[in-house]
């Protein structure tokens, strides 16, 4: 009986983080830059006079301070964070890691801007197209790239879906919009 009873824990351990590694998770490989107040300040001063502020730049940056990514913030006022998750690959041909970053930005409700780098076995950073969508209550669909690794997915294939979420805002199912094959240097739309 104790030896089904550990079993059993064992079994649903490995089971959990067979999962987990098979979707996004929170980065502690890379960090961002913070918006400095001075840069804050001089935004705000020159806010209601100008039409179109400069962009504010924040940078992607991994353990050993080398800058990896440039994101631009336009309207600061809205702006409400961006995180980063990372996914490890074993399924796409010479990529290694791929590099979420998700952008908010708030007024009535919140538009997600979604950047992926496919970050390839050499450490060259590969851009997808960037993604948005709009959430506003409950869970609704979203827009997002779908990986070998992960539910739904294709070997060396990049889906572009619509995924529905369910009550506890997990992937239900997919529509595919967009089929991309990768050669393992480049990406390239199916038709």
């Amino acid at each position: 009986m104790k030896y089904s009873f550990l079993t059993i824990i064992l079994m649903t351990f490995l089971n959990s983080f067979s999962q987990e590694s098979k979707d996004f998770i929170k980065s502690e490989q890379y960090y961002l830059t913070e918006i400095d107040s001075l840069t804050i300040k001089k935004y705000w001063e020159n806010f209601p006079y100008e039409n179109s502020p400069e962009p504010i730049s924040i940078y992607l940056k991994n353990k050993n301070r080398e800058t990896l990514y440039e994101i631009k913030i336009s309207e600061l006022e809205f702006y409400s964070g961006t995180t980063i998750e990372i996914l490890n690959i074993d399924n796409l041909t010479n990529i290694e890691q791929i590099i979420h970053l998700e952008s908010g930005s708030d007024a009535c409700c919140t538009n997600y801007y979604s950047t992926y780098l496919l970050k390839t076995k050499e450490g060259k950073l590969i851009e997808l197209p960037e993604l948005e969508y709009l959430h506003c209550d409950g869970p609704t669909p979203i827009t997002e790239y779908r990986f070998p690794n992960q539910k739904f997915g294709i070997k060396n294939q990049i889906l572009l879906t619509k995924s529905n979420l369910n009550k506890n805002y997990e992937v239900e199912s997919i529509e595919i919009l967009k089929t991309y094959s990768w050669n393992g240097k480049t990406f390239e739309l199916k038709k």
